[in-house]
């Protein structure tokens, strides 16, 4: 697994923490944040560059 693939699972993974507290506390904005981020975050992992 290349080194970006690694930090864009990490990325993934602090954005779904994120997601949660954002809908345990019932914040829209955090909510929001977290999805575009995690949409980002998901670009390096269909990257099929050699």
């Amino acid at each position: 697994m290349k080194k970006l693939s690694k930090i864009a699972l990490f990325g993934i993974l602090v954005q779904c923490a994120g997601l949660i507290y954002g809908i345990v506390n019932k914040a829209e904005d955090i909510i929001i944040m977290c999805l575009i981020f995690m949409f980002v975050s998901c670009l390096p992992l269909f990257d099929k560059k050699k």
